[in-house]
């Protein structure tokens, strides 16, 4: 399936908007990205564009990743030029993390949901070190990754929301919104394995949903790996339909 392909440009620059990168250099239309070594988003060439019009462009990535110890890795979607996919293939590089891109109307999903009760929601507009803390706990990431993550969230340019859901004062999910030209983009949506299946994760979304409406935004969109079938029922349940997929190509060193 593919969407419309304007539509899709908007979605994939409004995303890589939300999710910046401490180091980025272009090369064309392309950005390449590095940040630490936290998440491919932020650690990938941006491939929305045609070719560079360098002919050792390869070459240039490769030595840019290398040069500070990183192993290139592309972000491949329906926006990258025809016939990259297959190069990167022959060179060696291995197709990872497929994911979708779903989008759904604001109104829509929140007639879908009901209030967060019995949750308590808190809004901040900053990720502070609590927030932080608890999502790598909750992601099971090193907490060696703070540093990266504070940048990453922390440089976020269009509006932003970072919010706890707690249940008798104990933070049972979190997630984050970034709103801009009338969309807002959903991410790091967890909730704790202990109070799963209790509708954490559909007040979560519906909590997001209310501040992306509040802040301007009728419709939204997010990314969820393939294979995670859980939030594929969830966000369909919620009215998410499908956009578009994209995966990374990354070259083992």
């Amino acid at each position: 399936m593919r969407g419309d392909a304007k539509q899709i440009r908007l979605i994939e620059e409004l995303a890589a908007n939300s999710w910046p990168a401490y180091i980025q250099q272009t090369l064309g239309a392309w950005r390449l990205r590095i940040n630490s070594d936290e998440t491919k988003r932020a650690n990938s060439v941006f491939a929305c564009g045609p070719f560079p019009e360098h002919e050792e462009w390869m070459g240039i990535v490769e030595d840019f990743y290398r040069r500070r110890s990183l192993s290139p890795c592309y972000y491949i979607s329906q926006t990258s030029p025809a016939g990259l996919d297959g190069m990167l293939a022959a060179a060696g590089y291995r197709k990872t993390e497929a994911c979708y891109t779903m989008i759904a109307h604001c109104r829509d999903l929140m007639n879908r949901s009901g209030m967060a009760e019995p949750f308590a929601c808190e809004f901040a507009g900053e990720a502070s070190r609590e927030w932080i803390l608890d999502f790598l706990r909750l992601e099971g990431y090193s907490p060696d990754s703070y540093e990266g993550y504070v940048h990453i969230f922390s440089a976020i340019g269009p509006k932003k929301a970072f919010v706890i859901l707690r249940d008798q004062g104990e933070v049972v999910a979190l997630g984050t919104a970034v709103a801009e030209r009338g969309w807002a983009g959903l991410s790091n949506i967890i909730v704790d394995p202990q109070h799963r299946g209790r509708g954490a994760a559909t007040a979560l979304v519906r909590s997001l949903a209310d501040w992306s409406w509040s802040n301007g935004a009728d419709q939204l969109y997010l990314q969820v790996l393939q294979d995670n079938a859980p939030a594929l029922s969830l966000y369909r349940k919620l009215g998410f339909t499908f956009m578009y997929e994209y995966h990374y190509r990354l070259l083992d060193t």
